[in-house]
């Protein structure tokens, strides 16, 4: 697994939010017939459709404001564990949309805190449900 963090200006936020909640879409039609449900209009068989599935919102991401990471910065961050395969399927389309990718060493202090206040809030969910 790769981590891999953006830095998104917030006036980008909203953008990059539209591509990482998009819904599931059925895309072409498979050459697999399914039968429709009772009482619809037509033939009482359909096309199966294949879905193209939001592989942002399938893989998990974490995204924080950087105030709450107690960093004095108008921007937010992305966090995504995911196998290097997915990078090279999906990174394009965030960048596009102004993501920014964070390397070296301010790639790991913003790692760190994030890791971190995972962490803690794991522990207190924990705690709660203990």
């Amino acid at each position: 697994m790769t981590v891999k963090i953006y830095e998104i200006a917030t006036e980008r936020l909203q953008k990059v939010k539209n591509l990482l909640e998009a819904p599931d879409v059925a895309g072409e039609d498979l050459d697999v017939e399914l039968e429709k449900e009772a009482g619809k209009k037509g033939s009482s068989m359909e096309k199966a459709k294949a879905w193209k599935a939001n592989e942002w919102k399938k893989n998990g991401y974490v995204l924080r404001e950087a105030k709450a990471l107690g960093i004095e910065k108008k921007a937010s961050f992305l966090y995504v564990s995911a196998p290097d395969d997915f990078f090279e399927r999906n990174e394009k389309q965030i960048i596009e949309l102004g993501a920014k990718v964070l390397e070296g060493k301010e790639f790991e202090e913003i790692k760190a805190k994030i890791e971190e206040a995972e962490q803690g809030a794991s522990e207190g969910i924990g705690f709660i449900f203990g």
